[in-house]
């Protein structure tokens, strides 16, 4: 009896621990993201991308609808890009973000990709 009680509670505290880890992994690599989403849209180059498609992921962030929009990227320069942009949009912004429309995007290189964030996302 005192053996099956030493497992359950080795065991109880193993999978505790494991899904501690597993949501502060989780916790910290959001917060990374949104650091370099902000860090993207206070200092990247601007840029006009027409949106080719959006598509809701059926995830939602204080409440505010998540984005896939598939973009074409004018730079500056006339360099046309073609890339998908996950984030999240304010819902009153929704029907600026329609196939067809162009908007403001900013673009910096991280770690030697070239990442892209949309003017006027919501950021958390």
């Amino acid at each position: 009896m005192t053996v099956i009680l030493v497992l359950s509670i080795t065991l109880t505290l193993f999978t505790t621990s494991f899904i501690i880890v597993i949501l502060v992994k989780q916790l910290r690599a959001r917060n990374k993201r949104n650091t370099q989403r902000k860090a993207i849209l206070t200092g990247g180059m601007s840029a006009q991308a027409k949106i080719n498609s959006i598509q809701q992921t059926n995830v939602q962030v204080d409440n505010q609808p998540e984005v896939l929009l598939d973009l074409s990227v004018t730079k500056p320069n006339g360099e046309t890009i073609h890339t998908v942009v996950r984030t999240v949009i304010p819902i009153v912004n929704i029907p600026a973000f329609q196939k067809g429309n162009i908007i403001e995007v900013k673009h910096m290189t991280i770690d030697n990709e070239l990442k892209f964030e949309v003017v006027g996302a919501y950021v958390p």
